[in-house]
C-alpha cells in the first residue's frame, strides 16, 4: 500500500454521494483513500498570473497519485465551505496569504484506483483565483514550481496526460465553461 496515505491518515473528510451533496458522514483520509475509496469532497484551486499563465507545481511522489504537475488541491474539512478550504489550500502549498477572489464553479467525481492499494474516490469542486505575488512553496506539498501558459496545457493535457493526475482535465474542461475561466486560456 503506498506510503501516501500515512500523510494525515485521520484528518476527518466530508463524505458526499455521486453528486456532491453531503451525506452527513465523516471519514478518516486513510479510510477514504484506501482503494475502492469513499466518496468524500475536495476542491482544486486554479491558479493563473496576468500573463496567462497557469501556476502548477510538483505533487511529491509520497502522496497518493503523486510524482504529476497539479494545481492547489485539497478536501473540505467539516464544518468548513469549499471557499474557506480552497484559501486554506492557497496559504498551505503556496504561502499565499493575501486575500484573493476566489470563484467556485460546478464540480465532478472522479476515481482512480493506483493498484497499489491507495486510490481516488472524490467529488471534485472546481474554483480559480488570479495572483501575480510571491510563492512560498510548502516542501511537504510542492515539490517545484511550474508556470505553463495555460493555452499549452490544454494540449499538454491530451498529448501527455501522464504527466498529470486524474481530475486535472475534469477541472480544466469545468473551467472551459466558465466565461471569465475561458478567456484564461485564451
Amino acid at each position: 500500500m503506498g506510503s501516501g496515505l500515512e500523510d494525515h491518515s485521520s484528518q476527518k473528510l466530508v463524505c458526499v454521494d455521486q453528486d456532491g451533496r453531503e451525506t452527513g458522514r465523516v471519514i478518516d483520509r486513510k479510510t477514504a483513500h484506501t482503494a475502492p475509496g469513499v466518496k468524500h469532497l475536495a476542491v482544486q484551486i486554479l491558479v493563473f498570473n496576468s500573463k496567462k499563465e497557469l501556476v502548477l507545481h510538483e505533487r511529491p511522489i509520497t502522496k497518493v497519485g503523486g510524482g504529476v504537475l497539479d494545481a492547489p488541491t485539497t478536501h473540505v474539512w467539516p464544518g468548513e465551505t469549499p471557499l474557506q478550504a480552497a484559501a486554506r489550500c492557497l496559504r498551505n502549498e503556496y504561502g499565499i496569504t493575501d486575500r484573493l477572489k476566489i470563484t467556485i464553479l460546478e464540480g465532478f467525481p472522479y476515481s482512480m484506483d493506483y493498484t497499489d492499494g491507495t486510490c481516488e474516490n472524490e467529488f471534485c469542486i472546481v474554483a480559480f483565483a488570479l495572483y501575480d505575488g510571491l510563492l512560498i512553496p510548502n516542501g511537504e506539498e510542492v515539490t517545484r514550481i511550474v508556470r505553463l501558459p495555460a493555452r499549452e496545457v490544454i494540449s499538454e493535457l491530451v498529448s501527455r496526460p501522464e504527466n498529470f493526475p486524474v481530475w486535472l482535465k475534469d477541472s480544466v474542461r469545468i473551467m472551459m465553461t466558465d466565461g471569465e475561466g475561458r478567456r484564461l486560456f485564451a
